[in-house]
């Protein structure tokens, strides 16, 4: 019984180690280029001295103070394309994402999927863009915001670090 227990013990502490994030993989796969944004780095932009009084400049500490980290995927290798979508695919479903939205149009699909923080608030954000059925440019992207993020923000977020796919992203978030 204490070899049982023992050993029960020794499992659960290696999950946390054995248990790498579906993007943290993603990064690791060729053809690949990763983008990285930390929450350090929200940090230090914030800590930048601006002027509060304009209404943007607060807005935009305000959402810096907001978010925990941004990871961006991108590729234009079928294999590692396909690789891509299917790891956030998983992700998505293993996580509880809810669609927001979907798009198909032409030799690409856009898919937008949030987790709640609460009513106003998305605590994840995962946004893929599969391009792959393009045989002459066959593209993925794949983009992932975490924080306490209002989702009226997020296209500000995409704008003001120049992500791949903007212009899905302005249009799903947009006012309506």
């Amino acid at each position: 019984m204490k070899k049982l227990m023992l050993t029960l013990v020794m499992v659960m502490m290696a999950l946390p180690v054995l248990a790498q994030d579906a993007f943290e993989k993603m990064g690791s796969l060729k053809n690949i280029s990763e983008t990285v944004v930390t929450k350090d780095a929200f940090e230090l932009l914030a800590e930048i001295d601006m002027d509060i009084q304009d209404e943007g400049m607060k807005a935009g500490k305000e959402l810096l103070d907001s978010l925990k980290d941004a990871r961006f995927y991108e590729t234009s290798n079928p294999d590692s394309a396909r690789k891509m979508i299917d790891m956030a695919n998983a992700y998505i479903s293993s996580n509880g994402l809810v669609k927001l939205m979907s798009v198909k149009e032409d030799d690409q699909n856009f898919s937008f999927h949030v987790k709640r923080a609460s009513d106003k608030k998305v605590k994840t954000l995962v946004m893929v863009i599969d391009e792959t059925m393009n045989t002459d440019n066959p593209e993925a992207i794949v983009l992932k915001i975490s924080g306490n993020i209002d989702l009226n923000q997020i296209s500000k977020i995409t704008k003001m670090i120049n992500v791949p796919g903007q212009k899905q992203i302005e249009e799903a978030t947009k006012d309506k």
